[in-house]
């Protein structure tokens, strides 16, 4: 996929909009940066939790990401944090 890009005086590159789409880039994804040889590579880091998106059918629903996941957990989970967070206040 060989595409020029070029870089600007604060060392900012702009990732075409066609492979922002491809990756699944929006602002503020964040990107991992290796210097391998001669050449810079970029990598999505994975995201910390689900998000959501629309499906077909205009539902809310978890962006599939082909991991595990324990629904009950979570919720536990969740719910702890808002006790936390409400004992703080």
């Amino acid at each position: 996929m060989g595409q020029p890009i070029t870089l600007d005086s604060a060392g900012r590159i702009v990732l075409p909009a066609e492979v922002r789409r491809r990756l699944n880039l929006r602002a503020g994804s964040r990107l991992q940066l290796e210097v391998v040889a001669e050449r810079i590579e970029l990598t999505p880091e994975p995201e910390a939790e689900a998000k959501l998106a629309r499906s077909a059918g205009a539902r809310t629903v978890l962006r599939a990401t082909g991991k595990e996941s324990d629904s009950a957990a979570a919720t536990r989970a969740e719910r702890d944090a808002q006790a936390r967070r409400g004992r703080r206040r």
